[in-house]
């Protein structure tokens, strides 16, 4: 066992991301952590109690309220045992969730968060809280607005009273309490320190109807930020969102008094909601149909987002000097809310914004969305064919927010990865692997979603669809990328195994299977030291790399990195966070060779014992990828046609000279497409400083100061110490442009 995790050691960004993401504090304090080896013994053993409660016939005792289980045969267990090999070697994984949540009492009580991500269509209260309850539980959200249903106050409500925490530790109440004074008209709803009560309070404010000339938003009783949440492990975010976020949507219903809610009013509420916690887990995607009211007011949504406007959608100036990204600025702008009604629409970067054709677009419809995307940045508006879509899922209404899985209305996907590449020249190998890991993904739609908080519908449609998505990363280093039928045996064999589980337990087949997702995180943590793992079905920005990996400023893995010499910088415009930048090589990957114009500085003595700096320019060579858009869009099709059930998520790097090519290759390839997203592709031969950027997410780098800069690091220790295990921070899953572009 050893030598297998030794062979299987991860490279040193592996290790990092690893350790802020995936696993768990051993106890409460959080200084201690468990091991690798441990978080997949953990994981084993939720495979085994799903396998074991679903061969039992998912029955609960109505005496103990303990579910039936019955053991696992010597075959199952072996198999398990194979599963758990795999895991160690770092050849497949399971879901991001289930590597951080997998075999605790959370993953057992309130099963959703076992999920990445749903789909619901938002029409009513229940719906909003069951939007901010999954993405409580961890779950990215798809969301489509339905107006008809939701409508704001009875009359206006311009005196909103926020009651901010003063609580130094955990400890209050847990429950929400609502009063309504008739005498002086004052409605109010104090949030208690719980996840239920902070979904089912956003419940309260959307559904009361009082004739209150006052609302009290009190948060008195949420625990401060920093504590530990004792089931989910995260760190508690304290009171300071929720806050700002209620204020905000008590404003928009107060606005929307006596009428309905309008499709952009209901994805200002949910993106409001998608603010409260960190960004990955509140990860979500809006969409609307081409031709629906309010589509083209909802593609430009989140042009100049940073603006203000008035409840009649006119735009105000911001005061000359005004950051509205500084904290010390905020109170500024709630004077200014609560004193003309002004908002401004930073909440609308929370979520993907996606456009569904419900028909094959001529070429001006698509040079129409380009246009859009052009002017808003080079990424949003997303577009998608729902009509291939409902080809391939006839119950798809939407999707999560990297469009990876084709949801229905209150359905979730559950994913799962195999590395391809770690197969090269063992093809049977890969299929064992890609069997066993789609039988594991099946295991995991074996779960109960009555929690208390849920509407029926998501239990009911999952317990129907089954929907699993068996995905692949390292796509662009497999022997076998470019081969139609190695495709096609690879989906067989993930069909296989999960329609085989499902027979053996006598359950429904699952209504889809294969996906590729942009596996960001995973395929960080998958690298193994001199192997760095191609994410999903991307090629690398370059052979050498500087990955800016952000993290909380207050977590204690930074001074274990800034003591090891890894450059730890601020990141803009966040002043509770930091980058780390690691080094990133990708050997196994050919790549174009540019020329890049670097500046230098070297000292020159100057005589009398006296030196000056001096800059000087050196041409260098730096290896990119110069991929074509159209070739990106082929592999696309490739895997569409021969491998993936749902969809498979790419971000298509491009240059605005390019769209006429790309419109082109969609005119002719339209019935082989569900969505992609695109964004920019920065020229290679351009650092961050000449492209006006403060840093870039990942930078491509000369061998030279790549080589000088891994010289320089040493070992890291990683003993006694807490971290603060930000989930799948945004920025880093889906090359940037997933979960949010």
């Amino acid at each position: 066992m050893n030598n297998v995790l030794e062979a299987a050691k991860g490279s040193i960004r592996s290790q990092i991301v690893e350790r802020r993401t995936y696993l768990r504090p051993l106890n409460e304090d959080g200084t201690t952590f468990e091991t690798f080896e441990q978080s997949v013994d953990r994981m084993i053993d939720h495979q085994r109690w799903l396998w074991e409660r679903a061969k039992a016939g998912m029955h609960k005792d109505p005496k103990t309220d303990i579910w039936d289980l019955e053991a696992l045969d010597a075959k199952q267990e072996e198999e398990l045992e194979e599963l758990r090999l795999l895991l160690l070697q770092r050849k497949v994984t399971l879901a991001g969730r289930t590597r951080w949540l997998g075999g605790t009492d959370v993953a057992k009580s309130r099963e959703s968060s076992m999920f990445n991500c749903s789909f619901l269509e938002v029409r009513s209260v229940y719906d909003v809280v069951d939007v901010l309850w999954l993405l409580l539980q961890g779950c990215g959200v798809g969301f489509r607005p339905i107006v008809g249903v939701l409508n704001g106050f009875n009359n206006k409500i311009e005196n909103v009273e926020i009651v901010r925490s003063t609580r130094t530790s955990k400890g209050g109440r847990e429950k929400n309490k609502e009063t309504f004074n008739k005498k002086t008209g004052t409605w109010t709803i104090k949030v208690g320190d719980s996840a239920e009560a902070w979904a089912k309070s956003i419940g309260k404010l959307l559904a009361g109807k009082k004739p209150a000339k006052k609302l009290v938003l009190d948060f008195s009783e949420i625990r401060p930020a920093g504590e530990r949440l004792k089931g989910y492990g995260w760190i508690s975010s304290g009171d300071e969102q929720i806050a700002i976020a209620f204020e905000a949507i008590a404003r928009i219903m107060s606005n929307a008094a006596g009428r309905l809610l309008t499709r952009i009013e209901i994805l200002d509420i949910v993106n409001w909601l998608g603010t409260v916690l960190s960004s990955r887990r509140s990860a979500e995607i809006c969409l609307m149909a081409v031709g629906e009211p309010e589509w083209e007011q909802f593609a430009a949504a989140k042009s100049e987002w940073w603006d203000f406007y008035n409840a009649e959608g006119e735009k105000f100036e911001v005061p000359e000097g005004l950051n509205i990204f500084s904290a010390t600025d905020k109170p500024i702008i709630k004077r200014m809310a609560e004193s003309v009604g002004y908002f401004d629409r930073a909440q609308r970067q929370q979520s993907n914004n996606t456009l569904m054709f419900y028909h094959r677009p001529d070429y001006w419809e698509v040079r129409n969305i380009f246009d859009m995307m052009v002017k808003a940045g080079g990424s949003e508006p997303g577009f998608s064919n729902a009509v291939e879509a409902l080809r391939r899922a006839p119950w798809f209404k939407g999707g999560n927010p990297c469009y990876e899985i084709l949801l229905g209305d209150r359905s979730f996907c559950n994913l799962v990865e195999t590395v391809l590449f770690r197969f090269n020249g063992d093809l049977a190998g890969l299929l064992r692997a890609h069997y066993l890991v789609a039988r594991a993904n099946y295991r995991q739609t074996c779960v109960w979603l009555d929690d208390g908080i849920l509407q029926r519908g998501w239990h009911e449609l999952n317990e129907f669809l089954r929907l699993c998505g068996v995905g692949v990363t390292g796509v662009v280093s497999w022997d076998l990328q470019k081969d139609a039928q190695a495709w096609r045996d690879l989906r067989d064999a993930a069909q296989t195994g999960a329609h085989a589980q499902a027979d053996e337990l006598g359950m429904p087949r699952a209504k889809a299977v294969t996906t590729i997702k942009p596996s960001g995180t995973q395929s960080k943590t998958l690298s193994l030291q001199g192997q760095e793992v191609p994410e999903g079905i991307h090629s690398p920005l370059g052979r050498f790399i500087f990955n800016n990996v952000g993290m909380s400023a207050h977590d204690p893995l930074v001074p274990m990195l800034k003591k090891a010499n890894y450059h730890v910088f601020p990141k803009p415009n966040d002043p509770s966070s930091v980058l780390v930048q690691i080094p990133v090589e990708y050997s196994n990957i050919e790549f174009s060779k540019v020329t890049r114009t670097l500046k230098r500085q070297e000292n020159v003595y100057t005589g009398h014992g006296d030196f000056e700096v001096r800059e000087y320019e050196e041409q260098v060579e730096v290896e990119v990828n110069l991929e074509s858009a159209v070739d990106q869009l082929n592999r696309y099709k490739l895997v569409m046609e021969n491998y993936v059930d749902h969809n498979c998520s790419i971000t298509v790097s491009y240059d605005p000279s390019e769209v006429p090519a790309i419109i082109d290759w969609f005119m002719n390839n339209w019935d082989s497409f569900v969505g992609v997203s695109f964004l920019y592709r920065n020229a290679p031969s351009k650092t961050a400083e000449d492209l006006g950027y403060a840093y870039l997410p990942q930078a491509v780098v000369d061998e030279q100061t790549y080589r000088e800069y891994e010289a320089q690091l040493l070992p890291i220790d990683w003993t006694g110490t807490e971290t603060e295990l930000a989930v799948e921070n945004a920025g880093e899953e889906c090359i940037g442009a997933c979960p949010v572009r």
